[in-house]
């Protein structure tokens, strides 16, 4: 049974629906709550400060396996040196943030985009306020483990209503969603 959808499946909606899945199917609802939202303006600072304009933002388009558009937007790519950044103020959600990068690297590889002397494009994600960053690699499992979780994200994305709310965690306090879920 294919699971494709005919809308585009983005490395924030992938990343959503891994820290929430009520989330990711409210934002494909055309619901967005980010717009007045504290953290993701520091977040937008960060990223449009913390590296050179020439660097910055890489468009990345592919079809998944099962036919699903994917699409991408990388905060900085170094080409030559074959390695995608993504920039984030914090390291809360990391899992999230590693699965984020890993699904940009996978829309590379599904292009056939090779780094240099033909090896596999490396992540790096960037956390400008901690003045630290983690390496990101993608192999075979974790290849395997994105494909499952879209075939999940385009699934729950497919149903006429969000899923229940998640027990309240402390990250839901700081999510621009928190008050439509819970009021």
């Amino acid at each position: 049974m294919s699971t494709s959808t005919s809308y585009p499946i983005g490395g924030m909606l992938f990343s959503y629906y891994l820290i929430c899945p009520r989330k990711a199917w409210l934002v494909r609802q055309g619901i967005y709550m980010e717009q007045e939202s504290e953290d993701v303006a520091l977040g937008k600072l960060l990223d449009e400060t913390s590296y050179s304009r020439n660097e910055k933002h890489l468009d990345l388009h592919a079809t998944a396996p099962d036919g699903t558009p994917l699409v991408g937007k990388v905060d900085r790519a170094l080409l030559r040196d074959g390695v995608l950044h993504e920039t984030k103020k914090g390291r809360t959600c990391q899992e999230a943030h590693l699965s984020q990068v890993r699904f940009y690297l996978w829309l590379l590889k599904l292009n056939g985009v090779t780094g240099p002397g033909g090896a596999p494009f490396k992540g790096q994600i960037d956390y400008p306020a901690l003045r630290r960053s983690e390496p990101v690699t993608m192999g075979p499992q974790q290849e395997e483990a994105l494909v499952l979780q879209l075939r999940h994200l385009t699934r729950l994305l497919e149903e006429p209503h969000p899923p229940a709310r998640i027990s309240k965690r402390a990250f839901c306090s700081k999510c621009a969603f928190e008050e439509l879920c819970y009021g």
